[in-house]
């Protein structure tokens, strides 16, 4: 395919993303109906209510599952190191791996103190 607009691009994927929109859609019936909306509905659209819990049950406990275990709670959940050949000219001076493994770490905690109050882990739930 040659290089068109965003959205030739999207018209053409059409197809191949309705297979799964169409089974979302099935699924978004009986668990949450409005999280997957049906083609055609707007902000004034009535979803039918499914007169169970178990479904949307079933998708905030994944939801959350997925939530803990991509930002844990008290704990980072990504680090960041020097790379092997930056330790080896580091491993030259006196020191200087100690202080930059100090800064790295004094940054690791800054972004996650960011993202705590910032109130991220809430949106991204």
């Amino acid at each position: 395919m040659t290089a068109g607009t965003a959205q030739s691009r999207y018209e053409h994927l059409t197809e191949t993303r309705e297979v799964y929109l169409h089974r979302a859609r099935e699924c978004s019936k009986v668990t949450i109906p409005t999280l997957i909306r049906p083609d055609g509905s707007g902000k004034h659209s009535n979803f039918p209510t499914p007169y169970q819990g178990v479904g949307a049950r079933g998708v905030n406990n994944l939801a959350s599952k997925l939530l803990l275990s991509l930002f844990p709670p008290n704990s980072p959940f990504f680090a960041m190191r020097v790379d092997d050949f930056a330790a080896q000219e580091l491993a030259q001076e006196d020191g200087a791996r100690a202080k930059v493994d100090e800064a790295l770490g004094k940054y690791e905690r800054s972004v996650m103190q960011a993202i705590e109050n910032s109130g991220d882990r809430s949106a991204h739930f």
